[in-house]
């Protein structure tokens, strides 16, 4: 079970396993494709430690150097 926020009802949602459409594999972070009960659309979350660690840098540095940071 995962407990999301649909973005267009801003509801928070219990969601069962099964609603798990894909699941990618990427450097930074897993992103996770989820069918939303609330709105039935299909929303992406992403997790992991250095996912945030790249959103913190993209907030604190000069959009130059956060594009280089998305490179990295």
């Amino acid at each position: 079970m995962l407990l999301i926020t649909c973005p267009v009802t801003r509801s928070d949602e219990l969601v069962a396993d099964r609603r798990i459409r894909s699941a990618t594999n990427h450097p930074t972070h897993i992103a996770l494709h989820v069918e939303c009960p609330a709105c039935q659309g299909v929303h992406v979350y992403r997790t992991g430690r250095r996912w945030d660690a790249v959103r913190e840098a993209r907030a604190t540095t000069p959009a130059r150097e956060a594009k280089h940071l998305a490179h990295a």
